[in-house]
């Protein structure tokens, strides 16, 4: 396959590198076209609403390639935010992958694992760059969107685990994507929604924040935070020069590309506006500009920068360094892509699938008191997942409740609600049972959950809590004698609860933050 230079690229098809536009649509539309075709872009990300099966996807991902080529000269960056657990675009006819704190709790490895399988079924599927790992470090527990998604409140170990994760993506080809720069982890406001601010002085930054990324500086890409840090600067990272270009190009030496997180989310569109940004985040240092959803704010970027190319605030030579380090790393993944994609009819692994179910079981965790032993007088009390935040994933499959009345149909399973009503209701009826399991899910930031929980703890001794988002409301309960955590809501997570309760597991997992 002859693949286009720099030198023989229009100034269209290289401003058309630095754009990664989503669209809404499960086939080749309108809109990216449009993008593709008329305005030459050369990237595409895609998300749950492009995916119906692995048949359909791929079918759209190798017109994306065939279109892409013929535009531009050169193979896409077909990228996904794949992380695995709550963060999973892709879910039926693929392995459906441990997050990243699940496989933090986990066996020896999990995370080398999970990279590799997630990476082994994008390549498969025409997807070549991983938005993915999440290398925030958890310390703190009100934080709305990072949570389970990262390894640790150790800036340590989670520099550790996300080089695994990195390198297991890499075995077939994909590149890993590290998020958020300079670190998302110690804010209490979802960048999806507004602008977080972390106040902290740069020796802490450096020491905290931004250690897994100095550790990992050899990763293919890094993803910049909509987050504002005072200590650098008065922009947020995304559009800050002082933090892409000084901190992270040239103090710390990344070579690397350098991605936005989308230009639409509320922190950046808000302030700035999203093709605005786009242009101030290239000025600043980026390479690639997410743009997930709108045709036109796609189209005014291009514009944008086009302007600003003919009037040298975005020098050529410094457009084509941009555009020359894109197409590097396009280039390493077209042996894997030609091995598994264009010349290779669909496989998956059912190994991968056993493997992710393992990694899921062996990451229950006892935190305190003692195992469940249900009699045939135990109240099971479940909620139903609903997605907490922007980034997560609704399943079709997540309704812990009734997977347990199937399960369990001799004994009585209530489906958790947050009222006043349910509450009193379950409160008038505990005499009549030996003992109560209550499954938790996101408490640390729901008063009313937290509130019925500590009820019933109140008033009954034999209560087991587990959590199914890790352990982070466990210092939120009173009289507390057994609970334990699973890191994730999923398919695979409810299996989990089942064998646990039928006794055929018993926890194995570890804690992966300081309670």
């Amino acid at each position: 396959m002859k693949l286009k230079t720099v030198k023989e690229m229009t100034l269209k098809e290289k401003l058309g590198q630095l754009i990664l536009p989503g669209f809404h649509s499960t086939y080749y539309d309108d809109q990216i076209k449009t993008l593709i075709e008329d305005y030459h872009v050369g990237n595409v990300i895609l998300f749950t609403r492009n995916f119906t099966n692995a048949s359909q996807v791929r079918e759209l991902t190798k017109k994306i390639h065939e279109e892409i080529y013929k535009s531009t000269g050169h193979i896409p960056f077909i990228a996904i935010d794949q992380e695995g657990g709550l963060v999973t675009r892709m879910m039926k006819d693929v392995t459906f992958a441990p997050g990243p704190m699940t496989a933090s709790a986990s066996i020896s490895d999990a995370t080398y694992y999970t990279g590799r399988m997630l990476a082994e079924d994008m390549i498969r599927l025409g997807m070549n760059l991983n938005l993915a790992p999440s290398l925030d470090v958890n310390n703190n527990p009100n934080n709305p969107v990072i949570n389970v998604r990262s390894y640790s409140d150790d800036p340590s170990v989670v520099a550790k685990l996300g080089k695994r994760f990195i390198e297991g993506s890499l075995e077939y080809g994909v590149l890993a994507c590290a998020k958020h720069f300079p670190g998302h982890g110690d804010c209490e406001v979802d960048s999806h929604l507004g602008l977080p601010i972390i106040n902290y002085d740069l020796d802490r930054i450096h020491k905290i924040e931004m250690h897994p990324f100095i550790e990992n500086i050899n990763v293919p890409a890094i993803m910049s935070a909509h987050i504002l840090f005072p200590a650098y600067d008065t922009v947020p990272a995304t559009l800050s020069k002082k933090i892409l270009t000084n901190v992270l190009r040239e103090e710390l030496g990344f070579e690397g590309l350098i991605l936005t997180d989308c230009l639409e989310m509320k922190a950046i569109q808000n302030e700035f506006g999203t093709a605005n940004g786009a242009l101030k985040a290239v000025l600043a240092g980026a390479d690639l500009c997410d743009i997930s959803h709108t045709l036109e704010f796609q189209l005014k970027a291009l514009h944008l920068l086009e302007e600003a190319v003919n009037d040298g605030r975005l020098p050529m030579e410094e457009l084509d360094k941009k555009v020359e380090r894109i197409l590097k790393a396009k280039e390493k993944t077209l042996p894997y892509l030609e091995k598994y994609f264009y010349n290779q009819e669909m496989k998956f692994s059912e190994e991968n699938n056993k493997l992710a179910q393992e990694i899921v079981d062996n990451s229950l965790t006892m935190v305190k008191g003692n195992n469940v032993t249900l009699t045939p007088n135990t109240l099971l009390i479940a909620p139903v997942a609903m997605a907490r935040t922007i980034i997560e994933d609704e399943f079709d499959d997540r309704n812990l409740a009734k997977v347990l009345k199937k399960e369990f149909n001799n004994l009585d399973v209530l489906e958790l609600l947050n009222t006043d009503e349910f509450k009193e209701s379950v409160l008038n009826s505990l005499d009549k049972y030996d003992n109560v399991v209550i499954f938790s899910y996101n408490a640390a930031t729901s008063p009313k959950q937290v509130e019925f929980i500590n009820a019933v703890l109140d008033k009954k001794q034999e209560v087991t809590v587990i959590s199914l988002k890790g352990p982070m409301d466990f210092n939120k309960y009173n009289n507390l004698n057994n609970y334990l955590c699973l890191y994730e809501y999923t398919p695979n997570s409810i299996r989990t609860v089942v064998k646990y309760l039928k006794k055929e597991l018993t926890p194995k997992g570890k804690l992966t933050i300081k309670l």
